[in-house]
C-alpha cells in the first residue's frame, strides 16, 4: 500500500478564483518561454523532449549527452526515440562541466541536453558556441525555470529548442511546451486531448484546488464532492483508511513496509508523445500570466527562506544568493544528514521535492560525484505564489 501524508503548504501553484477577476495592469513581464517565436503546446515537459528530438532525427548519431544529475522524465524520452545517454558531468553551482562533456563527445553524439536546476539559469553562451563548432543540437531544459535571464540572455533562447512544464509555474495539473526561437515547428504534428481527456484537466485543477479553499462559495460543494467521489470509489473497492503513522525517519518507512512509487520511472509515456496540451490548459496559462509574472519576477518567496535557514543547523542552501534576473522554481537544501530528517518533514506536512531522487541505474557509479552527493542530500520546498487577494 502507498501512504502519503497530507502537506499543509501546496507543492505546486494552486487555480484562484479571484485570479481570474484581477486588474492585468502593471509592469512589463520578464522574459519567458511565451516569448518564442514557435510554439508547441504539449501535455508534459517531458513529452517535449521526445518531440524535440523526433523533430531532430537522430539518425545515425544518436548519442545524447545529458547531465550525471538527472531525473526519469530526462532521460526516458531519450531511450524512447532511439537516443543513447551519455552523462557529462556539473559542478557544484550545478553548471556545466564543458571539459568533462567536451571528453565524452564522439562522432555518434548528436544533442546536448542542458537544464536550468531549480530555475537558476545556466549560463549557456560557452556551451551554444561549442555546439556550434562541433554541429551538436542545444536543447535547453526549461522544465524549472520558465521566466528570467541571465548573461543578458532570456531563458530558452541559447538552445536550438526549448522545453518546458507549464503546471510547474502555473496552477495546472498538465501542460508543458516545446518552445525554439530559432526553428519553426509547424511540421510538428499533434493531437487534441479526448473529451475526457479534457474534462480530467479541468477536474483535477478544481480538486487540487479545493484542498487549499481557492474556490470561493464553491469550495465546500466541490470538496463534498469530491470526498464523496473518492470515498465511493474507496469502499468499492475494498480499500480501507490508511492507519496513523509518524515515524522519525526514511528507514522507520521501510521498516514498516509502506510502499514508493518505483524508483526512477517519471510517468513518461512515449504512447502520448504527440498529445497537445489541453484547450483548459491554454486557457489558464493565457489568463493567469499577467498576474503570475508580477508574483514571479520579485522572489520575495525565496528571500523569506533565504532568511530563514540561515541559521539552521544540519543545512545550508545551495543557491546562497538570488542573481537578478533569476525566477527560482523552488528553495533548494543542501542537507547534512537527509535520512534523519526526511521522515520528520514529511510526516509534519511539509512538501518536499526530491530532484534526481533516483539516478539511472545504468550510468556508471561516479560519473559524477557531485550529482550522486546532490541526489541523496537536496530537499527542494516549492515556492508557489499566494493568493490572488493582494495581486491589485
Amino acid at each position: 500500500m502507498t501512504f502519503t501524508p497530507p502537506e499543509h503548504i501546496p507543492k505546486q501553484p494552486v487555480f484562484d478564483l479571484l485570479a481570474l477577476t484581477g486588474s492585468s495592469k502593471g509592469s512589463p513581464s520578464p522574459p519567458s518561454l511565451r516569448d518564442a517565436p514557435y510554439q508547441c503546446p504539449v501535455n508534459r515537459g517531458s513529452l517535449a523532449i521526445a518531440l524535440a528530438l523526433r523533430h531532430i532525427g537522430l539518425s545515425g548519431r544518436k548519442e545524447v549527452l545529458v547531465p550525471a544529475y538527472h531525473c526519469g522524465a530526462m532521460i526516458e524520452p531519450i531511450l524512447a526515440e532511439g537516443g543513447i545517454p551519455i552523462f557529462y558531468r556539473i559542478r557544484a553551482d550545478t553548471t556545466v562541466d564543458l571539459e568533462d562533456m567536451a571528453r565524452r563527445r564522439t562522432p555518434a553524439t548528436r544533442v546536448v541536453l542542458v537544464p536550468h536546476f531549480f530555475g537558476f539559469l545556466q549560463p549557456l553562451q560557452a556551451v551554444r558556441a561549442w555546439c556550434d563548432a562541433h554541429d551538436l543540437i542545444l536543447i535547453e531544459d526549461c522544465a524549472h525555470a520558465f521566466f528570467g535571464e541571465t548573461e543578458g540572455c532570456p531563458v530558452g533562447t541559447q538552445g536550438d529548442y526549448a522545453i518546458g512544464s507549464t503546471w510547474k509555474f502555473f496552477p495546472l495539473n498538465e501542460g508543458g511546451c516545446l518552445v525554439s526561437f530559432r526553428h519553426p515547428l509547424n511540421t510538428i504534428k499533434t493531437r487534441a486531448p479526448s473529451l475526457s481527456e479534457e474534462l480530467k484537466a479541468v477536474v483535477n485543477t478544481l480538486e487540487y484546488a479545493s484542498t487549499y479553499g481557492r474556490l470561493g462559495s464553491f469550495n465546500a460543494l466541490f470538496k463534498k464532492y469530491f470526498f464523496t467521489s473518492r470515498t465511493g470509489w474507496s469502499n468499492a473497492s475494498g480499500q480501507n483508511r490508511l492507519p496513523s503513522l509518524r515515524p522519525t525517519n526514511l528507514e522507520t518507512l521501510r521498516l514498516r513496509k509502506i510502499s514508493f512509487p518505483p524508483p526512477f520511472h517519471s510517468g513518461f509515456d512515449p504512447k502520448r508523445t504527440t498529445l497537445s496540451g489541453s484547450l483548459w490548459a491554454r486557457w489558464v496559462t493565457e489568463k493567469i500570466f499577467p498576474f503570475l509574472h508580477r508574483r514571479k519576477k520579485d522572489g520575495k518567496n525565496y528571500q523569506t527562506l533565504l532568511e530563514a535557514s540561515v541559521n539552521l543547523p544540519g543545512c545550508h542552501p545551495l543557491f546562497p544568493h538570488l542573481p537578478e534576473g533569476i525566477v527560482p522554481h523552488v528553495f533548494p537544501l543542501v542537507m547534512d544528514q537527509p535520512l534523519a530528517v526526511f521522515g520528520k518533514l514529511k510526516f509534519a506536512g511539509v512538501p518536499i521535492i526530491r530532484f534526481g531522487e533516483f539516478l539511472w541505474d545504468k550510468m556508471e557509479k561516479g560519473t559524477c560525484p557531485i550529482s550522486e552527493d546532490y541526489s541523496r542530500r537536496i530537499f527542494s520546498i516549492p515556492l508557489p505564489p499566494k493568493p490572488a487577494k493582494n495581486m491589485n
